[in-house]
């Protein structure tokens, strides 16, 4: 299958794009969701998120894509991170406005799609800032997590930070200085927590399991014991706690496919569970 090239998606900011469908497909009738909202990875190419788009564009032709791209900074300042996905917001709420989404549908009309701690940031303040905005949880939807939500551990934010930097010798005068912001991270967010709070991904794994937030019919995690960046035991955890938390949950473990690649190694398995896990939504 062929990728769609980003650009021919509407940019309403740095972070935040949009993909309308034809008048011809919007005038069919379809089963799929009215809205996709693709958080990406941290550092994503267009090329690898293309891939993505191209294959919603062809199971849901029907459906608007909204895509949240993640930035390495977005992580360090919360700032930043809640004022990228404002635009994202706003385009949601005014799909509400123009009768495209219903504010309190009796069925979900939105797909989240998110990836890694990127994607489990963006959604986080998501669901934060259209609270906030709106004085309501974001609309009824259904979730798939791929390769998140993880938590601190040195080795695996060394490997996910490090990846953003070519292989070469900019990687290798970049390493030491990577392996001390951890140390630093670790030592402002653990023994002197009572002064700098929650870290970023402790608030992540929180508010993706608060039933008073996340507005969710079912979720499907995907994730596997050969990712490198998010511990596969962080997510089991997840999952297990947002079971006791009253939310559907279903665990598709892929063995052998590294971070974030789990579509790649097994596409048809990766768009079967997509697809049952919306179908499973929409049947409640």
């Amino acid at each position: 299958m062929a990728a769609t090239s980003l650009h021919m998606m509407t940019k309403l900011s740095p972070y935040v794009f949009t993909y309308e469908p034809s008048e011809t497909r919007a005038a069919s009738t379809s089963s799929g969701p009215n809205l996709v909202l693709f958080a990406a990875w941290m550092e994503a190419a267009d090329v690898h998120i293309s891939k993505y788009i191209a294959y919603y564009q062809t199971m849901y032709p029907d459906a608007t894509i909204l895509l949240i791209k993640f930035v390495m900074r977005e992580a360090m300042l919360s700032p930043v991170a809640t004022s990228a996905v404002q635009p994202a917001v706003w385009h949601l709420r005014s799909m509400i406005s123009a009768g495209a989404l219903s504010a309190t549908p009796e069925r979900p009309e939105i797909l989240v799609h998110l990836f890694s701690n990127g994607g489990a940031t963006t959604m986080q303040n998501v669901y934060s800032s259209y609270a906030q905005l709106f004085g309501r949880p974001f609309p009824l939807h259904c979730t798939i997590f791929d390769s998140c939500p993880g938590l601190h551990a040195f080795s695996k934010s060394y490997n996910a930070l490090i990846m953003s930097f070519p292989k070469g010798p900019l990687r290798l005068f970049m390493s030491p200085f990577i392996m001390l912001m951890i140390f630093l991270a670790w030592v402002w967010h653990i023994p002197l927590r009572f002064i700098a709070g929650e870290d970023f991904l402790s608030r992540n794994a929180r508010v993706l399991n608060d039933p008073k937030v996340v507005n969710e019919t079912n979720r499907t995690y995907i994730y596997g014991p050969a990712d490198t960046m998010v511990d596969w035991r962080h997510i089991e955890k997840h999952a297990d706690t947002a079971v006791s938390k009253g939310f559907d949950v279903r665990k598709e473990i892929f063995e052998n496919s590294a971070h974030v690649t789990h579509m790649r190694t097994n596409s048809q398995r990766y768009w079967a569970i997509v697809n049952e896990t919306w179908k499973k939504a929409t049947s409640a």
